[in-house]
């Protein structure tokens, strides 16, 4: 399996996921032209993709989505309830509802619930070929149910948002830092270190900091702080930080 993260932060958010058979997007926050692009710079086809998985209804989740969907042909999986507060960006598309556990192409999906503040917001397990890859962005704090899904994956994207320090002292108005560091905002750099440190996840090979802040976090302050999580927790996984601007190197199990 393969994974590309292809934009990741307040700007917009995609993420393409392949194995030998399948593909798939995870949210569609960026134009269908800017993710046609990106796939293209990091060699990923999109001609397999077999679906567009929509984590919640915040713009810069689902801005491209719809587009991206009559483009490709490919039918968008989105919680009714999220359809409902944006449905005119899917305008003859075709929409899956999620109920629960669904597959698309070899794919077997697992949708879980997390803690933020869109209409209903989940991050997703994709099985495939006896690996097991998770997302987990936009949550304000790490619940058990959380704790429980994570276990056992290869690959994880997981949410690194902001530097608390740097979000008190930095340009937001109080409000936003409020709801930032609130139970329906963003994961910290130490709240995501925290739930690694803790995870216990040892066959982890790879973890992708994702949807960092650029007025209130530093990609590598967030490297360095997970760097010095791996090390102190005994694990061995490769650590990455996901880009805005660009796509991510592939990485692959």
């Amino acid at each position: 399996m393969k994974v590309c993260v292809l934009s990741s932060g307040s700007g917009g958010n995609s993420t393409f996921i392949s194995s030998s058979g399948s593909s798939l997007i995870i949210d569609a926050g960026i134009s269908c032209k800017r993710i046609l692009e990106r796939l293209r710079s990091a060699s990923c086809d999109p001609g397999g993709i077999g679906g567009i998985l929509v984590t919640h209804d915040h713009s810069d989740h689902i801005s491209g989505a719809g587009t991206l969907s009559r483009k490709l042909k490919v039918p968008v999986y989105i919680h009714e309830e999220n359809w409902r507060s944006c449905r005119e960006r899917f305008n003859k598309c075709e929409v899956h509802f999620i109920k629960g556990n669904f597959f698309v192409g070899d794919f077997f999906v697992e949708p879980f619930p997390v803690s933020h503040d869109g209409t209903l917001n989940y991050g997703f397990c994709v099985h495939s070929e006896e690996k097991k890859i998770t997302h987990l962005t936009d949550t304000g704090t790490v619940t058990s149910v959380i704790r429980q899904r994570i276990t056992g994956s290869h690959i994880m994207i997981l949410e690194s948002n902001h530097d608390p320090e740097m979000l008190i002292k930095g340009p937001y108005p109080w409000y936003l830092k409020q709801r930032i560091a609130g139970n329906l905002g963003h994961l910290s750099n130490k709240d995501a270190c925290k739930l690694i440190s803790e995870s216990g996840m040892t066959g982890l090979k790879h973890l992708i900091l994702a949807h960092l802040s650029k007025e209130n976090n530093d990609p590598v302050l967030a490297y360095d702080l997970m760097e010095e999580t791996r090390e102190s927790s005994g694990m061995d996984f490769r650590i990455c930080v996901a880009p805005q601007d660009t796509a991510l190197e592939p990485v692959e199990i």
